[in-house]
């Protein structure tokens, strides 16, 4: 065999080697750089996700926390209506049971506000809120105090009741009023 046949076959087969190595270099790198690739865009989904969850999260807090102020605020009324109503009564010296639907308002209202409260994040704002709902039961659930008062007894005695709701109402608003202007101003961290 001619040496310069040998050296052309040696020539041809080194090609070869080398471009089936550059071909098996070139597909692991290309692999790689998909790897990075798909890890990137993974990481990117996951991050976009995370953000529409938190966005979600923080409508939901700020509808919830919404409706639980109406819905607390309802109960105060409902809760000076029967203080008005017993303190009515007891002017007159009677103690009879709510006129209309009062009652059933009332509870519906407090199952109301229990539902919302247990659907709320902050810890700070279902305890004001249970504060306000347990005053709220004291005082609108106790008629039989006011028994056996009369004239500036009596007055003193429901203004009292009503200065004490005030004030833990107040309370209580203030907490989600705070809370609700939190999830309205809040925006999402940007990158």
């Amino acid at each position: 065999m001619d040496t310069s046949l040998v050296s052309q076959i040696v020539i041809a087969a080194a090609t070869l080697l080398a471009s089936l190595g550059g071909y098996v270099l070139a597909g692991r790198n290309e692999n790689r750089r998909d790897a990075r690739t798909m890890h990137r865009e993974l990481q990117l989904r996951n991050s976009e996700r995370a953000a529409r969850l938190d966005d979600q999260r923080h409508a939901l807090q700020r509808e919830t926390l919404l409706a639980l102020q109406d819905a607390v605020q309802a109960m105060a009324r409902f809760t000076s209506q029967i203080m008005h109503f017993d303190h009515m009564q007891a002017r007159q010296g009677e103690y009879t049971h709510l006129p209309g639907t009062l009652s059933d308002d009332s509870y519906a209202n407090l199952v109301e506000v229990r539902r919302l409260q247990s659907r709320i994040l902050d810890a700070n704002v279902r305890d004001a809120v249970d504060r306000c709902v347990l005053l709220s039961r004291r005082l609108s659930t106790s008629p039989s105090d006011l028994e056996g008062l009369s004239g500036e007894n009596l007055e003193r005695h429901v203004m009292t009741k009503f200065g004490e709701f005030h004030d833990g109402y107040e309370s209580a608003s203030n907490i989600l009023g705070e809370a609700v202007r939190r999830e309205i101003a809040w925006q999402p961290l940007t990158a």
